[in-house]
């Protein structure tokens, strides 16, 4: 993944030899990072709360309890703008009761560890919630849903989702060209949005022919 200020420098460094990229420097920030596109899906995706950190920099009980006050209680999850450490699951990402702050620090400061300087951002808390199945890949591209996708991490398992109105209005109203969102069956029988990304750097799954999504890319 291409951090924003590295986006940014590309973008300048193509303007100068009069080449302009479709995905603007602000646009990709707005998809890639988590705190550009919240307030569009903020319906349709677990609450979240972040606290902006410098790689290294440790947050105290006090900062965590009071970005804890912001979600429901019970569970959550920490990541940063971009990523979680979801194979260290139970040391550096799943937080069972928000209310043991001891605990929540322990986890933040695991995961701040672990990032070190790729932590980007900051540290986010976003609100449990009990997904089943896998999740799925919606490929969008200028506000239309062209491909779906197992998700990475899960190559063998495709999921079939239900890609809603509000899904679609969500999509549309972030206005970024080309962009992708992870949905999720909730054990309560909705889809959710688990995460949006820029689509220039969201993995494909073994096996997605690169054609499917180059060829809608490069219609007019």
């Amino acid at each position: 993944m291409i951090p924003s200020p590295d986006y940014r420098a590309l973008d300048a460094a193509l303007r100068d030899r009069g080449v302009e990229l479709v995905t603007s420097p602000d646009a990709y920030a707005r998809a890639h990072e988590l705190p550009g596109w919240y307030a569009v899906f903020r319906e349709l995706t677990p609450v979240s709360v972040w606290l902006p950190l410098a790689p290294a920099t440790m947050p105290d009980t006090g900062e965590l309890a009071a970005l804890a006050a912001g979600l429901p209680p019970g569970a959550a999850v920490v990541k940063d703008w971009v990523k979680s450490r979801k194979y260290e699951w139970d040391t550096a990402c799943f937080v069972p009761d928000l209310a043991d702050t001891a605990h929540l620090t322990g986890v933040a400061e695991a995961f701040v560890r672990g990032q070190d300087e790729f932590l980007t951002g900051g540290v986010v808390l976003r609100a449990y919630e009990d997904f089943t199945g896998t999740e799925a890949r919606v490929w969008w591209v200028r506000g239309e849903p062209v491909l779906v996708t197992p998700h990475p991490d899960t190559p063998e398992a495709l999921a079939e989702p239900e890609i809603g109105a509000d899904v679609r209005a969500a999509v549309a109203e972030l206005d970024v060209a080309f962009v992708t969102t992870d949905l999720a069956l909730r054990a309560d029988g909705r889809w959710r949005v688990v995460e949006v990304g820029d689509g220039q750097v969201s993995d494909r799954a073994a096996g997605v022919a690169p054609e499917l999504l180059l060829e809608p890319l490069l219609m007019p």
